[in-house]
């Protein structure tokens, strides 16, 4: 226990700065670039432009959470000799960067859903969206993302370490490499919906999670009533089962393979 307080407490120091520079970053995007666009084009909508940006945010949100991540593992190396020589295990020096990169990462949406929740409590439009409304579909978009964060988490660390790998055989081509082989494999995963195989692979456990009020809304606009995000969508438990297991057995190979192969 000693050792993963001292772990956290170590990437705590680490992290902080990040932190506090994504709460600047999220309160100049969410408040402060609506606010500015309003000054100079009076029809722009405060509240709205705050929304569509947060959903960018959102978008990047995996983004973020790699290179803090990435930025953690590639610190702690310049002094690999410290840093794998502990009695910690590989899996808990790892995990807990992990770990990290995600709380940070999970901090930083939180706090765009309470500069949201400002915004709209004081120049919302509750025709628009009402506070309830924001809330649950805040709530929806959070908990997708934080689960979501954590297995690519576990796919960027398993590409990091193909990196090291590769490094002292390719030098510099070993990242040109590991990004190609990542993107090749994110390809290949979005479209195994569309295989046969992945397809047949049987479903059970059903849970129908209803979309929000808000994106229920969206059905009264004929032109985008048959678009894919308005369907009530179904998670099946032997889904998250598989996912669950594979995100498992990844990380627990790519911690022995790096520790087997890379650490001194």
């Amino acid at each position: 226990m000693k050792q993963l307080k001292g772990l956290i407490k170590k990437e705590w120091e680490l992290m902080r700065l990040w932190l506090v520079i994504l709460f600047i970053l999220n309160a100049l995007g969410i408040v402060g670039i609506p606010l500015l666009l309003h000054t100079w084009i009076d029809d722009v909508p405060i509240f709205k432009t705050a929304i569509i940006l947060a959903g960018i945010w959102l978008l990047f949100s995996h983004l973020i959470a790699s290179i803090l991540f990435l930025t953690s593992l590639q610190l702690d190396m310049k002094r690999p000799d410290i840093w794998l020589h502990t009695e910690s295990t590989i899996y808990k020096l790892i995990g807990t960067k992990l770990a990290s990169a995600t709380v940070i990462t999970s901090l930083s949406l939180l706090w765009i859903e309470l500069l949201l929740i400002i915004l709209q409590s004081v120049i919302g439009d509750p025709a628009f969206m009402t506070l309830g409304q924001l809330l649950e579909l805040k709530v929806y978009a959070f908990v997708g993302v934080f689960f979501s964060l954590i297995l690519n988490l576990i796919i960027v660390f398993f590409f990091w370490v193909i990196y090291h790998l590769m490094r002292p055989y390719v030098k510099g081509f070993s990242i040109i490499i590991s990004i190609s082989l990542f993107m090749v494999s994110s390809g290949i995963w979005s479209m195994s919906s569309n295989i046969e195989l992945f397809e047949k692979v049987p479903r059970f456990g059903g849970i129908h999670i209803p979309i929000p009020s808000f994106i229920e809304q969206l059905r009264n606009y004929d032109n985008i009533e048959n678009l894919t995000f308005l369907v009530e969508p179904t998670i099946y438990v032997s889904e998250i089962f598989l996912i669950t297991l594979f995100a498992i057995i990844l990380f627990w190979g790519s911690a022995l393979w790096f520790e087997k192969k890379v650490r001194i």
